[in-house]
Parts: C-alpha cells; sequence; structure tokens
C-alpha cells in the first residue's frame, strides 16, 4: 500500500503515484476499458477517493464477475484508510448499466437477470446490493415489458414517465403481475396525469405490505375528488393479491402532503377505508360507476 496523504491534495506526489497505481492495477482487467480517479482532498475529514471504472461494450459474464469481485480490494490496497466510492458502468445489449462496488461478495445470480434483463428500449440499469433496477425514462406508451417479477435474492425496480405521469414498481420476493398495473394507470383521468406518482410494492416502507399509492386526483387545497379515484379502486377491486391502496390527490411539493384514503384489503375485499367517512364517499362512488357500467 501506497502512503497516501490524507488532505495533502490532488497533486501531492504521493496521491499522484496513489492515482496511477490505481489505475494500472484495474486496467490489467480484461473487461475494462478505462478508469478515471477523482480525489477530494479535506484537511478535516481526509481524502475521499471517486474511482469509475468503464468496461467494454458487451462484457462476458465471468470478466465482468472478476471486476465486481475484485476491483473495491485492488482500490483499498492502494488508498488504505482514506474513503473510497467504487462503481463500473458498461454497455449491456444496448442498455446502459451501473454497478456500485464494495467490499461485498457480488451476487452472481444478480448479474445473471441483469445480462437478461439488458435491452435498448429498457434505459438505464443499476445493480448492486441485490437489487436490478431499470429507469425507462420518458416512454410513448406503457410498457408491455414492465418487470415486476424478482427471483431468488435478485429484487427488482421498474420506473418510467408516462404523459407527465412518475410510475415505479418494485418487488423484493413477490411477483406483482397479478396486479393491473396498465389499467390502473389508464384509469386516471388525462386532467389529473401531470405530477402524477403510481407506486406499487411488495414491501410497503410502513407497513411493509403489497400495496398501490396512487397520489392523482386534484389538488390538496380542492379536496379529493372521489369520483375520479373511484375508476382505481373499481380496477383492482377484487384482485387477490393487494393488501392495501392509497388514492390521494397529488402530492403537495412545497410542503410534502397530500389528502386521501387508504383501504386494507383482504382476499379482494376493502374494509372500510381511513379516514373511514371518506372511504365511504369513495366506496360509495366505486358501486355507483360499477352499476352504471354493468
Amino acid at each position: 500500500m501506497l502512503p497516501a496523504m490524507s488532505g495533502c491534495g490532488a497533486l501531492a506526489p504521493e496521491n499522484i503515484q496513489a492515482r496511477h497505481q490505481i489505475e494500472k492495477s484495474l486496467k490489467s482487467f480484461p473487461a475494462v476499458k478505462s478508469v478515471d480517479v477523482e480525489l477530494d482532498s479535506n484537511f478535516t475529514a481526509g481524502d475521499s477517493w471517486s474511482v469509475l471504472i468503464l468496461l467494454n461494450k458487451n462484457p462476458g459474464r465471468e470478466e465482468t464477475l472478476t471486476v465486481l469481485k475484485d476491483a473495491y480490494d485492488r482500490v483499498v490496497q492502494v488508498v488504505g484508510d482514506d474513503f473510497a466510492s467504487v462503481t463500473a458502468s458498461w454497455v449491456q445489449n444496448g442498455a446502459s448499466v451501473s454497478w456500485p462496488i464494495s467490499a461485498n461478495e457480488p451476487n452472481g445470480a444478480e448479474l445473471d437477470y441483469l445480462r437478461e434483463l439488458a435491452k435498448p428500449d429498457r434505459g438505464a440499469m443499476s445493480a448492486g446490493r441485490g437489487r436490478v433496477s431499470v429507469d425507462r425514462g420518458v416512454v410513448k406508451e406503457f410498457p408491455a415489458d414492465l418487470i415486476v417479477t424478482p427471483r431468488s435474492r435478485v429484487s427488482v425496480s421498474d420506473s418510467f414517465e408516462l404523459d407527465d405521469m412518475s410510475i415505479r414498481a418494485v418487488s423484493d420476493t413477490v411477483d406483482l403481475s397479478p396486479i393491473p398495473l396498465r389499467k390502473v394507470v389508464e384509469a386516471i383521468d388525462s386532467k389529473y396525469r401531470e405530477g402524477a406518482v403510481v407506486e406499487l410494492t411488495d414491501n410497503d416502507i410502513v407497513s411493509g405490505s403489497i400495496s398501490l399509492d396512487v397520489a392523482a386526483f386534484g389538488k390538496e387545497s380542492d379536496g379529493l375528488d372521489v369520483a375520479a379515484a373511484a375508476k382505481v379502486l373499481n380496477v383492482v377491486s377484487g384482485n387477490q393479491l393487494l393488501q392495501e391502496l392509497g388514492l390521494t390527490t397529488a402530492w403537495n411539493t412545497s410542503v410534502a402532503s397530500r389528502e386521501g384514503v387508504f383501504f386494507h384489503m383482504k382476499a379482494g375485499a376493502f374494509d372500510a377505508g381511513d379516514p373511514p367517512e371518506e372511504g365511504a364517499k369513495i366506496l360509495a362512488a366505486a358501486q355507483k360507476s360499477a352499476s352504471a357500467s354493468s
């Protein structure tokens, strides 16, 4: 290990030598195309190294796994106790991939699933820490290949923007495909789509339940549009997998608040909602809408 000098600046001879050694060591991996090493020197907090490893296009599985397994240790061998952030990036089958590398053993199953999912229309992909994430950016139509099926030890996240709505599905262990997310999105009135947020997850941050949260139905200052919210409730009514449903106004971003109703579900049936007086209004509107369309 080189005696990299904490707080002495990027141009200190020891730190220049450390940078060159990191680059030389990492470029010895067959999969590596280039290495960028940056040093943020702080006299109080110490030095912080940022290392970006660019791999060759469409690297093979084993050579990729070797980089993910060994690159962090090689950097630490040079910088010692200094903080180091190491990230690998590459293009896999047309998709841009980013993978933060740590001291933990990389998950081969995670890499396998990422390589299988990588396609040009899936935009930016990231992995590491047990999850493969896809960020499609702005799309023109609801993706036919929405990723909602995790694998053993590999969770998935798929997000995109459609008609000015932000939509995200996250699953750690449960196949969420039985929940009709496309129909939910289609049921949102066009006048409420701008700024709407739709989130589907099998592990709600508060309850841990399989939850669908739709923040879309009017401004908080105007109150919840009950009839519009009822359309979405009817879409998921009877669904045997969903456990919670949130129907609210769009987020008031200035104060991070919103107004609405949260329902618990069991075997496809809704409870009274919270708050129940507002839940009753949505349930009544949903029943009226369902009767009118039958």
